[in-house]
């Protein structure tokens, strides 16, 4: 990407200041690189960060919403809501429907929305197949973290159909992507016995990829042309 501009966002300071991972970047793209702090987890750092971009009034020709998070124990954040679908999924809606003028203005431009096979393995619709948004953000009783983050990347895909749904006719496209099974990253670092699983599934998953290779079905995914 020459003569590109580069936005890495990350939830500390120490996600964002990866000064060697930044320096790659630039020396690799020749590109202008800067970091900048988003909290997922917290609406009114989404709402912060959406605002600083905008400032800068720079293109934004491709969004990657990659953040995720995986087996943790119930909690909710300071907005109110269960951690793992704030941060999987509410978080990168937010921050989308913020810079949709944004995206809009500087078409063609493109969202890719990391999501997971794991979708399949939930529904968000009650008995009578009406949407329960009480399992989107449950309360502890009836909190699974498997369950919440399989109903997270759900949530994911719905968003980005119908996101593109509604942009495309604007020249924003939206796609969903699975990067492959991440049992070689660290995903599953909350809990112990996720990582003895994911570590014995190893040689038996077809769809593994490496910590080095996650990367590339999504920005294959960002670039790819068409919609």
């Amino acid at each position: 990407m020459p003569n590109g501009y580069i936005l890495k966002s990350g939830n500390s300071a120490y996600q964002v200041s990866d000064l060697k991972s930044v320096q790659n970047m630039k020396n690799h793209h020749k590109a202008k690189v800067e970091a900048m702090t988003l909290d997922l987890a917290l609406l009114r750092s989404v709402q912060h960060f959406a605002q600083a971009f905008k400032a800068k009034n720079v293109s934004l020709h491709v969004l990657v919403c990659n953040a995720a998070a995986f087996a943790l124990p119930w909690s909710l954040t300071k907005d109110g809501l269960e951690t793992t679908f704030q941060v999987n999924h509410l978080g990168h809606f937010h921050l989308v429907q913020l810079l949709q003028d944004v995206l809009c203005r500087s078409a063609p431009a493109r969202v890719v929305v990391v999501s997971s096979e794991s979708h399949r393995f939930t529904d968000i619709n009650d008995s009578a197949g009406k949407l329960d948004f009480s399992r989107l953000s449950p309360s502890k009783n009836d909190y699974w973290a498997m369950l919440a983050y399989n109903r997270s990347k759900l949530c994911n895909i719905l968003f980005s159909n119908e996101l593109h749904r509604r942009l495309s006719p604007r020249g924003v496209t939206s796609n969903a992507v699975h990067p492959g099974n991440m049992l070689y990253s660290s995903l599953h670092r909350n809990w112990w016995v996720y990582t003895l699983l994911f570590t014995l599934a190893r040689p038996f998953t077809k769809s593994m990829v490496s910590e080095r290779l996650r990367h590339r079905r999504p920005i294959h995914c960002a670039f790819l042309k068409g919609p």
